[in-house]
């Protein structure tokens, strides 16, 4: 376990985090593979956004949103150790660092739990949470902690959403979406994802620029 931030930020960089997947995979709003590969290999410096106001908030409301989730799930024991980070036995470039683990009392299977802030402004946003949905990206990151741990056999996203409607009113609203109840549930999704972090990480250590993914329209 990284003894600092400074120090699990430099540990962060020698390997694929949960936040690093949407980008490698093509499916993130914020970044393209190629910016990804180029943070990786050194050519530019990942933008530092801890200071911004939306980051800021996110930070702060994941220990009120964790006690909460301990109060709702007491079947649960909920642990967080800042800057904790987990690493694929076998490739170590594999790595995620979980808001929470999750341990159930009755069985002691290991989870984990994931806290998203989200500000919603827009029609085409909120979709992206209708019907029991989360956005891709978002999933994308939590499948990062069932493959870098294989013990990892559950998980949750707790969501705090904001929304801004028309009108100028702001709802707020927490909800929890149960990732999978077991691997098996997402084990088909492991499967892809696995060898395409073995491929784009290949591409960083000889570094090759890999292909552009273009977004789906």
């Amino acid at each position: 376990m990284p003894q600092s931030h400074e120090e699990w930020l430099k540990e962060r960089k020698k390997g694929i985090g949960s936040s690093d997947v949407a980008a490698l995979l093509g499916v993130s709003p914020f970044k393209s593979n190629i910016d990804l590969w180029e943070e990786k290999v050194g050519l530019k410096q990942a933008e530092d956004i801890s200071d911004l106001e939306y980051v800021r908030n996110g930070t702060l409301s994941e220990a009120p949103l964790r006690e909460l989730f301990k109060i709702d799930y007491p079947e649960y024991e909920v642990s967080h150790e800042e800057n904790e980070m987990m690493v694929h036995p076998k490739y170590n470039f594999i790595r995620c660092s979980p808001d929470s683990l999750l341990t159930e009392k009755s069985t002691g299977r290991k989870g984990f739990l994931e806290i998203k802030r989200c500000m919603v402004s827009n029609g085409s946003q909120y979709l992206k949470w209708k019907n029991g949905s989360i956005p891709e990206y978002y999933y994308t990151q939590t499948l990062q902690y069932f493959l870098a741990n294989p013990n990892m056999k559950f998980g949750y996203l707790r969501a705090y959403i904001i929304r801004y409607s028309f009108d100028g009113s702001v709802s707020r609203e927490v909800r929890d979406y149960k990732i999978a109840d077991s691997r098996e549930e997402i084990q088909e999704d492991l499967d892809y994802l696995l060898p395409k972090e073995i491929e784009f990480w290949e591409c960083v250590e000889k570094h090759i620029r890999p292909a552009r993914i273009l977004p789906s329209i």
